[in-house]
């Protein structure tokens, strides 16, 4: 049944937005003019100085070089595919681990610093559309806890949100592919991470709801929602109350993280949250940008 009162709280425009930013065409071209000033050498230093590995045959995958330029190719790939609402995880856990296996002797010793910095900033950057396209983890790749802290570290460059507003007329449940390409919030659990979902094959259906556990709802109450993961003392005393709780107790970093307040947050957010299957509500963009938009 759907409730009479439904409206969006704060938290949940917050992050219905921030979904959809994350799913926007333009993020994904920002991933790739990033990837573009590390590949090109016209355009960045550190690879135009750039050395393959001894051994490693030039245009094969086993030079540096050529994994960014299979990276970026991948991300070009995903852009054109975007007119037809087909959505997926970027490439970057893979470019990344190829790197790491490469090692650094293609760049010059001064420069490797540079590189490193500029490619882990990339990394975390792609991160973002990795977490709202994930449909391998039960509740996917967001929960209360990180896209709170998302939120903080990049409110500072979003671009103007646009409005969003509920559509009762447009509804989905777990384990199905949703009528349309969006953000769907959860309909029976006011404290469910909002998730994003597609219609293009292969289509991204709804997964079960993220939400808070017996714990995280403890939490939710003691420390209240203004201050909930991002107030280290509130959290490191609400830690300390609960030092008998085998949620935490069972934490394989429980005895390292108990007492100090800068991991309070963390270790009650990694054991703070379950899953379930729900029924799920459309949320819809008012008069967005064309560059800006999710579809």
């Amino acid at each position: 049944m759907m409730p009479a009162d439904l409206t969006l709280s704060v938290r949940q425009t917050i992050q219905v937005s921030l979904l959809y930013h994350f799913a926007s065409l333009d993020y994904l071209k920002g991933l790739q003019l990033r990837l573009h000033a590390l590949v090109h050498p016209e355009t960045d230093k550190p690879v135009r100085s750039a050395r393959p590995n001894r051994g490693a045959p030039r245009g094969s995958l086993h030079n540096p070089h050529s994994v960014l330029q299979a990276f970026e190719s991948s991300v070009a790939g995903q852009i054109a595919k975007r007119a037809s609402q087909v959505y997926a995880i970027t490439g970057a856990y893979q470019c990344g681990r190829s790197m790491s296996e490469l090692g650094v002797e293609w760049l010059l010793p001064a420069e490797q610093d540079r590189f490193d910095a500029r490619f882990e900033q990339l990394l975390h950057y792609a991160g973002n559309i990795d977490d709202t396209m994930d449909k391998h983890h039960a509740g996917g790749g967001w929960n209360d806890f990180n896209l709170t802290l998302r939120y903080r570290e990049v409110v500072q460059t979003l671009p103007k949100f646009s409005a969003v507003r509920l559509r009762p007329d447009i509804t989905g449940h777990s384990g199905k592919v949703p009528e349309r390409t969006g953000v769907y919030l959860p309909l029976d659990d006011p404290l469910g991470t909002p998730q994003f979902c597609w219609t293009g094959a292969p289509a991204g259906e709804l997964l079960e709801c993220a939400t808070f556990n017996d714990l995280g709802l403890d939490a939710w109450r003691a420390v209240g929602s203004q201050h909930l993961w991002i107030d280290d003392d509130r959290m490191h005393a609400f830690v300390q109350t609960r030092l008998h709780d085998p949620l935490l107790t069972k934490d394989p970093f429980f005895t390292d993280s108990a007492g100090k307040s800068h991991l309070a947050s963390s270790l009650v957010a990694r054991n703070a949250f379950t899953t379930r299957p729900c029924q799920w509500i459309y949320v819809e963009q008012i008069d967005v940008p064309e560059h800006l938009a999710a579809t």
